[in-house]
């Protein structure tokens, strides 16, 4: 397994994987007419247009040289936020999940890394909080379809297990 930056060449796997890995993960959680909304290429043209800021990074996870996820990173002062970070189906619970959350504590070292999940996703928060992330007990709410509660969790570099 690999993690690497996408750049503009990498535009349509991003967007086929990003659309297909978030589908997989709320096929029973948002509405039915809203995960028909996102496609590859509205997640390609997302990409193309973050290319374009120097604030945001994509990273490809591939497993013998077949892209299987995603991780959108938005920097801002000293904070790094996971907006988007999505497996396909098949390369879940395989241990990538942790091998990310190591780099990006390698690349983003000096910041505060948070990321907001839903409240419901209990298998996510567990993986999450595994990984030394800390419920900051902010919520905030998302309409997909309907309305769900979102918790911002935190990973603080003092808190960092070595």
């Amino acid at each position: 397994m690999e993690i690497i930056k996408a750049d503009i060449r990498d535009a349509d796997v991003v967007g086929y994987v990003h659309s297909t890995a978030w589908k997989q993960a709320y096929a029973d959680v948002f509405a039915e007419e809203y995960l028909k909304e996102d496609t590859p290429e509205k997640r390609t043209q997302e990409f193309l247009q973050a290319c374009n800021d120097k604030d945001i990074y994509y990273y490809m996870i591939r497993e013998q040289e077949k892209t299987v996820g995603i991780i959108k990173v938005v920097v801002s002062c000293d904070v790094c936020e996971i907006s988007s970070f999505y497996l396909l189906e098949e390369y879940r619970n395989k241990g990538y999940g942790k091998q990310v959350i190591m780099l990006l504590k390698t690349i983003f070292n000096s910041m505060k890394i948070q990321l907001w999940v839903l409240k419901d996703n209990i298998k996510a928060r567990r993986f999450y909080e595994k990984n030394g992330f800390k419920s900051t007990g902010r919520e905030r709410y998302i309409d997909r379809g309907n309305y769900h509660t979102q918790i911002q969790y935190e990973l603080v570099r003092e808190d960092w297990a070595e």
